[in-house]
């Protein structure tokens, strides 16, 4: 009889499969989780560039990567949503199409676009 509680071989052998087995799954679920918030933003992108939302961030010169980089989430989803819902596209189509018309009369983003820049 041993002086000593030594673990066996096999035990040991057990054990490391089950920290690899949750290593690789911890692993797997970090990319899964990556892969869907890559997913997720460049949805928001394309969103933001079927918008005018994408002509008024060109007008005040700021880099689209820029701008997506530099504002939230959140803030993204209430310039599209106030771009969706915007009183007055009709100015805004006009301003873009050359009229002399001032984007802080009518832009609901114009004043959060502008501090970006």
């Amino acid at each position: 009889m041993s002086l000593y509680n030594d673990i066996s071989p096999r035990t040991l052998m057990i054990i490391g499969i089950i920290i690899a087995v949750f290593f690789f799954l911890i692993l797997f679920r970090i990319l899964w989780d990556i892969m869907i918030l890559r997913k997720g933003r460049k949805e928001q992108e394309n969103r933001v560039q079927k918008l005018l939302l994408s002509n008024m961030i060109g007008r005040l010169n700021i880099p689209v990567d820029r701008y997506l980089d530099e504002t939230s989430d959140l803030d993204k989803e209430r310039h599209i949503w106030a771009c969706q819902h915007c009183p007055k596209p009709e100015e805004c189509e006009r301003m873009f199409l050359g009229e002399k018309i001032d984007p802080n009369t009518f832009c609901p983003n114009y004043n959060e676009l502008e501090k970006l820049k």
